[in-house]
């Protein structure tokens, strides 16, 4: 808008604070004028910065709509191909500082030109299994020694980025994302309350994950 202190409401994206299923995302709504301008990405993105800010792995709660599949599995192959590609040793110094914690080892991902799926989901947020679905999607996983593991030349990437147009350019200014330590310190700790405690379990919420 012409003055810059005006927004305009567009969507909104709703969690639990605290989820056995490790889900990071109930409910996704991108008001109709809105539709086709990308914002449901951009929701789900944040999400996932979120998950990442709070040093877990997360994905949409089960089971997703038609719709729901494919703006995920869209987001899903654009920060794969990024992680592939080295595009992240920015966001994980970005981690580092923000919640201080350990598990993002790799001093230089550029020259780490080989991965495991736990380490794409330590980089990306997304939960191994969706990770796996992805490389499967794209035709990029390999077997060696009995174990899954990506190790794939820049040409190949580039290669399955024009085949399947995908856009690995970065959506958020990580610089620009604000949030509560307080809060996220709080999820964490019911997070961890809930890994520990065998019978907790979550109550029906019903639906899945929907964008555009």
């Amino acid at each position: 808008p012409a003055d810059a202190t005006e927004y305009t409401f567009v969507g909104y994206f709703s969690k639990e604070k605290s989820s056995v299923e490790r889900n990071n995302l109930a409910c996704i709504l991108v008001l109709p004028p809105f539709r086709g301008q990308s914002y449901g990405q951009l929701l789900i993105e944040l999400s996932y910065e979120l998950t990442k800010m709070e040093g877990t792995i997360g994905g949409p709660e089960q089971p997703l709509s038609s719709q729901g599949f494919h703006s995920y599995r869209s987001y899903w192959r654009r920060a794969i191909v990024q992680a592939l590609l080295g595009v992240l040793p920015q966001a994980e110094k970005y981690l580092r500082h923000s919640c201080g914690r350990k598990q993002h080892s790799s001093e230089d991902v550029v020259e780490q030109r080989v991965f495991s799926l736990s380490r794409l989901a330590q980089l990306t947020g997304i939960r191994i299994e969706d990770v796996l679905f992805t490389l499967e999607d794209l035709g990029l996983l390999g077997n060696w020694h009995g174990k899954h593991m990506v190790c794939i030349a820049d040409d190949t990437i580039q290669q399955v980025i024009s085949t399947r147009r995908i856009n690995p350019g970065m959506r958020m200014d990580f610089n620009g994302l604000q949030v509560d330590d307080d809060a996220i310190q709080e999820s964490l700790s019911e997070q961890e309350s809930n890994d520990s405690d065998p019978n907790s379990s979550n109550s029906d919420s019903g639906s899945s994950a929907d964008s555009s």
